[in-house]
């Protein structure tokens, strides 16, 4: 939970209460005046109770504004009852803007969207579980909000990204991880219940279990072994996959959580900014009686008003068709379940265009089932005002095809497909461009090509936010001519736009 005074809780549970908010995004400062609303996904573990989560926390906003905004820009948003304490909501990164006459939409999340890259460590094992941390924040421009339980690391999984280790270390550890409300990566552990509690007098709805949820059992797929420690049924019993976890390590969790017990509750109220995914509060319902419950996620949403919608979830029989599965059908899912990977690569040397295609962007990717989808977004500049060709192949068949007319020289051009129903197994999607008249040439790191794909084999088990992958870019107000190719129908369409 985030700290802030005495005053600022009362006045944010008061009937009546004067809500202010403002956003900090790049240069511009968005009060009141200007933002029409936001909507912020704060979740640790989506579906119910687990250790090792890595979710990425998403933060959308509204706003009157003309001016520019670019990708990656920071944005901090703060919300206050008397405008003077602000309670931060978190440090966030524009992914995805859109403009429209006076009026701009902006999507953002926070660092752990971005740690999809392989984590590549600097020093060797064996080594302490601390050591590892600071190799990571140091590597990666990560800062770590404080010290968690200490073990030793005996071997470095490879292969795996930085948001894998992460999780791995959070979940030896017997927590989730997460970005806090100033940016810092937080190790968040089960500890005994917060003295805070909401009442039924700040809800507009809510719901709860009728029993509580424990953990009695854990079952860890480490890579080389199963290994477990506890007895009990489906709804008591957890099942995550961990390189890093040891028996021990195992033994020590199970100790731990063996007092662990909370109520599942879905909770319609008033928007408490200094709520977090992972705080473990009571519920006081009309009776005062009092029920402890984890906050799974909580949805917070703004247009004048301030809300929320608070999530404590835990496993029943009617969520999970594991319910229908043997244990060994179960662990093979664990094994094969999906991840989702974004692979970018940048021209390093200067690529001339002909007649004859050039391949100019190349992804080689690895998919555990078939119906995964994938979208590719290209962005070049040319050193002419010329016509290119630009194609784009999935395993080696030619899915888009559409010339583009450059108007100007050093226009920077987008050019994205998305692709669905990719078989199982390995996929190769490529992109190819010529010139229909005379050579043009991209210059070095003047090309940027991502992919992003649900469902690749890009790392570990773990579970991710509800993402969207697949929004359309659109047109941005920046000082250089922009040109969109898109989608629609079985055709390209070519937009341009200042």
């Amino acid at each position: 939970m985030v700290k802030v005074s005495d005053k600022f809780i009362e006045l944010s549970k008061s009937n009546g209460r004067e809500v202010f908010c403002k956003i900090i995004a790049g240069n511009e400062v968005f009060l009141d005046d200007r933002i029409i609303e936001f909507d912020f996904d704060d979740v640790i573990h989506p579906n119910w109770y687990t250790i090792g989560s890595t979710c990425s926390n998403r933060f959308a906003f509204s706003v009157r504004y003309t001016g520019e905004l670019e990708v990656h820009d920071e944005v901090r948003p703060f919300i206050s009852f008397d405008g003077e304490e602000w309670c931060p909501l978190g440090v966030f990164y524009v992914a995805r803007r859109y403009v429209r006459g006076n009026y701009a939409s902006i999507i953002c999340y926070d660092k752990m969207y971005s740690l999809e890259m392989e984590y590549i460590p600097r020093i060797t094992a064996p080594t302490d579980v601390m050591e590892l941390l600071k190799d990571i924040c140091e590597n990666y421009g990560l800062e770590l909000k404080h010290d968690i339980f200490r073990f030793d690391v005996t071997e470095i999984p490879l292969g795996v990204t930085v948001r894998d280790m992460l999780g791995y270390i959070a979940g030896v550890a017997s927590g989730n991880v997460k970005f806090d409300r100033e940016g810092k990566i937080d190790v968040r552990i089960y500890s005994e219940m917060n003295h805070f509690d909401i009442s039924d007098e700040n809800c507009i709805d809510y719901s709860r279990t009728m029993s509580p949820a424990k953990i009695e059992h854990i079952i860890v797929d480490t890579g080389k072994e199963i290994i477990e420690d506890g007895k009990g049924g489906e709804l008591i019993t957890l099942k995550v996959y961990n390189p890093l976890m040891t028996q021990n390590y195992l033994r020590n969790f199970i100790a731990k959580f063996s007092m662990m017990s909370f109520y599942g509750a879905d909770i319609m109220m008033q928007g408490l900014p200094y709520l977090e995914s992972g705080d473990h509060i009571f519920f006081r319902d009309p009776q005062k009686k009092y029920y402890p419950i984890a906050v799974s996620e909580i949805e917070f949403h703004y247009d004048g008003a301030f809300t929320a919608r608070l999530y404590s979830k835990i496993r029943t029989y009617t969520d999970a068709a594991e319910h229908q599965d043997d244990l060994s059908v179960v662990l093979e899912q664990l094994k094969n379940s999906l991840g989702n990977i974004c692979l970018k690569s940048v021209n390093a040397e200067d690529v001339v265009l002909s007649e004859e295609e050039t391949k100019v962007a190349e992804f080689k990717f690895t998919t555990r089932a078939s119906g995964t989808f994938a979208q590719a977004d290209i962005n070049f500049t040319l050193d002419s005002a010329s016509e290119v060709g630009i194609r784009a192949y999935v395993n080696g068949e030619l899915l888009r095809e559409t010339i583009h007319k450059c108007v100007h020289m050093e226009d920077l051009v987008h050019f994205y497909f998305l692709v669905q129903d990719i078989p199982r197994g390995e996929n190769e999607i490529y992109v190819t461009m010529r010139s229909i008249n005379g050579e043009m040439t991209i210059k070095s790191g003047a090309l940027e090509a991502t992919l992003v794909c649900r469902g690749a084999a890009g790392g570990a088990e773990k579970v991710h936010d509800r993402e969207i992958i697949s929004e359309k870019i659109g047109t941005l107000n920046i000082p250089t001519k922009l040109f969109f190719c898109g989608i629609k129908g079985d055709s390209i369409t070519t937009t341009e736009g200042e």
